[in-house]
């Protein structure tokens, strides 16, 4: 009985758990309009963006190092970012990334320049070593593309994604 309750108790967690990327990726959505049949209508506007680059971004990230289990393809999955300007030359990155079942979200502050309507980001994150140590990046960000590659003592790889309207 007691294993059916711990069952029970961690399944409602997984049910109702609502993480910070979740309350960013909803605030960031347009409203839900009132002839829908969604169960949660959105009234509020996203927020103003501060440059043409800011929103919500959905594609897929592709590993150079990793192949899919039991197959030579490369390892790869959907990745979800909420993008936003924080300054000149600052950008705040809010990714979630998704392998077979798992799921992990992650927090950036990424260093670059706008020319034009192309940003290009450079940099190196530190993470911990148990991930793989800093994180070095190179993306190029338009109003529609986001394409940026990763490397890392684990895994080097690609995100391809497009901006979601």
């Amino acid at each position: 009985m007691n294993t059916l309750r711990f069952i029970i108790g961690v399944l409602a967690l997984n049910l109702c758990a609502c993480t910070n990327f979740d309350r960013e990726w909803r605030l960031w959505s347009p409203p839900t309009p009132a002839t829908s049949k969604t169960l949660i209508r959105k009234y509020t506007p996203p927020p103003t963006p501060q440059s043409p680059f800011d929103g919500r971004w959905v594609g897929r990230w592709t590993s150079n190092r990793h192949n899919e289990i039991f197959s030579q393809k490369p390892a790869s999955g959907e990745v979800l970012c909420v993008f936003t300007k924080m300054d000149p030359y600052r950008y705040r990155a809010h990714f979630r990334a998704r392998w077979i079942t798992f799921r992990g979200d992650y927090l950036t502050t990424m260093n670059g320049k706008q020319r034009g309507n192309t940003l290009r980001l450079h940099g190196t994150e530190p993470l911990s070593p148990i991930f793989g140590g800093s994180y070095h990046y190179d993306a190029t960000v338009t109003p529609n593309h986001f394409s940026l590659r990763y490397d890392s003592r684990y895994d080097t790889g690609t995100m391809e994604m497009h901006k979601m309207r």
